[in-house]
């Protein structure tokens, strides 16, 4: 296993699918068989572990599918592939967003990569559900999202 230099950030690239599903991409090599991307939740305590598997040279992937359940709000990314090394922010690649998505990522003004998650809105009369108060980026590639 060779040493990854974090002297430049992780990056990783996103991409979100139509159901709500992200993939992350991250640039990394020596990457150690406990690689993983973390999401944490910006108000609060919990967070996401998801592994980081290898998917191409010099590549990472980790999915996160529609089925895991995340609270409404702001997610920042953070990835650990070395067992020398903790978990270290991900700045924001290239990105593939679709705007009906209810999972969003986005660049913040640091340049790390986030994830905005919102419930989706529902008919008027609904009962259970709110219609979200979060940004809502439409943008079908990287561009300039708002910034947390």
């Amino acid at each position: 296993m060779t040493p990854v230099s974090h002297a430049v950030p992780l990056r990783a690239d996103c991409i979100a699918d139509s159901a709500g599903g992200l993939t992350f991409d991250v640039s990394a090599t020596g990457a150690a068989d406990t690689a993983h991307l973390v999401l944490r939740h910006r108000e609060g305590p919990e967070e996401v572990t998801l592994p980081l598997a290898p998917a191409t040279k010099g590549r990472l992937r980790a999915a996160l599918p529609s089925s895991v359940s995340l609270l409404e709000g702001h997610w920042d990314a953070y990835a650990s592939v070395t067992e020398e090394e903790s978990d270290h922010r991900v700045a924001s690649g290239a990105m593939d967003v679709h705007p009906h998505a209810s999972r969003v990522p986005y660049e913040t003004r640091q340049g790390n990569l986030s994830v905005e998650c919102r419930l989706p809105a529902s008919p008027s009369g609904a009962r259970g559900t709110a219609p979200s108060a979060t940004m809502d980026p439409h943008s079908p590639v990287r561009s300039a999202l708002p910034s947390c």
